[in-house]
């Protein structure tokens, strides 16, 4: 329990690893790019857009396809929206590979809120949940430290391959360690118009 209280947690991670990190490369990168603290600004508008979108699909696609293979789906996508992040010429592309990283952030704390209901039921799910919230806890206040070492030793892309680093490292440790909580004989067809309906009443 411990060990999927650790991977969930590092998992949920990507969120505020994803926004804090890049902060104290602001202004490095406006000037890099060119742009301004209006435009700069934008990184974080376009990733929150993408994953409020996302944040609904991601919990019925795993009821469909299985809550580790659309986790280490999401990961993947994550590290390649990463490296595209630090190999982004321009702001144009920063911020399309922003919403792609927006897109795939919120697998690891949405899905994994599921695998923890699967798993486990009453005073169990709740301590573990309390476990992961306590590790999500900590992202916030490391990631923007991180972010500034980071910056220290290299420039600001060096943050983006980190945070594809982060993905693979995860990606390794979820395909070994996460088992499958949600067998094929439980899931349920993908049907987006009963989705759009369920959210619609909600």
């Amino acid at each position: 329990r411990r060990r999927l209280a650790f991977l969930l947690g590092a998992l949920a991670m990507f969120g505020p690893f994803s926004i804090d990190t890049i902060f104290p490369a602001f202004e490095v990168m406006e000037r890099e790019l060119g742009i301004g603290k209006a435009a700069m600004q934008q990184t974080i508008s376009v990733y929150l857009l993408g994953y409020a979108a996302m944040s609904l699909v991601h919990g019925p696609l795993s009821d469909a396809l299985g809550r580790k293979r659309v986790i280490l789906a999401g990961i993947v996508v994550f590290a390649l929206a990463s490296v595209g992040a630090a190999l982004a010429p321009d702001i144009g592309t920063l911020l399309a590979f922003r919403v792609v990283q927006g897109l795939s952030a919120g697998v690891g704390l949405i899905v994994g809120r599921a695998v923890v209901r699967d798993a486990l039921d009453g005073d169990d799910a709740q301590k573990l949940m309390s476990q992961v919230s306590m590790i999500f806890g900590i992202a916030p206040a490391v990631a923007p430290v991180v972010g500034g070492w980071i910056l220290g030793l290299s420039d600001w892309r060096m943050i983006f391959w980190f945070l594809a680093a982060f993905a693979v490292v995860l990606l390794v440790v979820t395909a070994l360690w996460l088992p499958e909580s949600h067998p094929p004989g439980k899931r349920l067809p993908l049907n987006a118009l009963k989705i759009d309906g369920s959210f619609v009443r909600d």
